[in-house]
This record gives C-alpha cells, structure tokens and sequence, in this order.
C-alpha cells in the first residue's frame, strides 16, 4: 500500500495500488491500524504506521473500501477475519465517480517520524530502515513475550501429561487381570 501526503488538505491519501497488495485483519472492527509506504512530496519515506477508518458508526463500510471474507479457515469459519483494499488503482481525483478516501494528518503514528501541516516530512532518524526498525521495536518484544510464554504453558502441559501417566492405569495385558501403568 502507498501512502501520499495532500498539503491542500491536511490529509493522507491511502490507496492500495494493485490486487495484491490487499491487508488481512480481523473483520469486526471499525478503525484498523497499518503499515504502508509514505511517499512525501514524491520521495519515498519507507514504511510507516497509520490509524484508518474503515467503518462509520452505523457498522457501514466507509467509501472506497472493498471488504471480502478470508474465506474457509480450517476450522474457525466463525472467525471474521478478511482481505481489505484502501482507494483501488486511485491514482487521483479525476477517476470518474470516485472520492479518494483520505485521512487526517494526526492518523499517522508518529512515535519517531512526523509530517508537518504544509507537507515537511520530520524525523530525527535519517535512514530508512533505522526508522523502520524503531517502529517495530515495540511490537518485537510483544511477539517474543508470546513465544517465550506459549513455549512455558508446553513445559507445564507436558509436565501434567508425565505426572499423569506415572499414576494412570489402563489396559490390561490379559483378560480379568489388573490394568498396568502407562508407563510400561
């Protein structure tokens, strides 16, 4: 996805460019966060987070959003996971009968970069990728958490499952004798 800056409005113009290019999220909500390329002024700033409205407050579909179900999901069709597409192939304001969608200049999550009202884009960190690597810096140790934590409830699981079968009996090894551990 591509997002461009629009001085005369004070907003940022999100499109999704192609087919592909399509963002996978959980269904039910009504704003959604994302990461898209920002492009100031014709020079492309890498990537960047946004805050996008995507669903007004009746639960309706906000123009130029294109919505479709994930589809089937191995066993969790209950899930309202989908595909969305921001402003398709919107390259401007001339696409007959369209509006392009755009976002105020707040949305833009700007922990280490910012865009001035007349279009200046702000950042102390110069390099791109350093940039990139700052945004996601919060979000790593999340995953980790996560890893390290479901790694430990497998410890606690497979602990349960030793001590259980030391003292479970089942099945025995001939008719009408005793059932014999587990463990043998």
């Amino acid at each position: 996805m591509i997002t461009r800056y629009d001085g005369s409005t004070s907003e940022f113009i999100i499109n999704t460019p192609c087919e592909s290019a399509q963002k996978y999220w959980i269904g039910a909500c009504y704003i959604y966060s994302r990461f898209s390329q920002l492009e100031i002024n014709g020079v492309n700033q890498g990537v960047h987070a946004f805050i996008a409205q995507i669903r007004d407050g009746n639960g309706n579909v906000c123009p130029n959003i294109r919505i479709v179900d994930y589809g089937h999901k191995i066993g969790l069709n209950g899930v309202d996971n989908g595909r969305i597409w921001v402003s398709i192939n919107l390259e401007s304001t001339c696409v007959s009968g369209l509006t392009i969608l755009g976002y105020p200049r707040e949305n833009l999550l700007n922990s280490v970069a910012d865009v001035s009202p007349d279009g200046q884009y702000l950042s102390a960190i110069k390099d791109p990728e350093q940039r990139f690597a700052a945004f996601l810096s919060p979000l790593t140790s999340g995953r980790v958490t996560i890893a390290v934590s479901s790694m430990n409830t497998k410890k606690i699981g497979l602990a349960i499952a030793i001590r259980y079968s030391l003292s479970r009996r089942a099945f025995s090894i001939s008719p009408n004798e005793p059932e014999v551990l587990l463990q043998v």
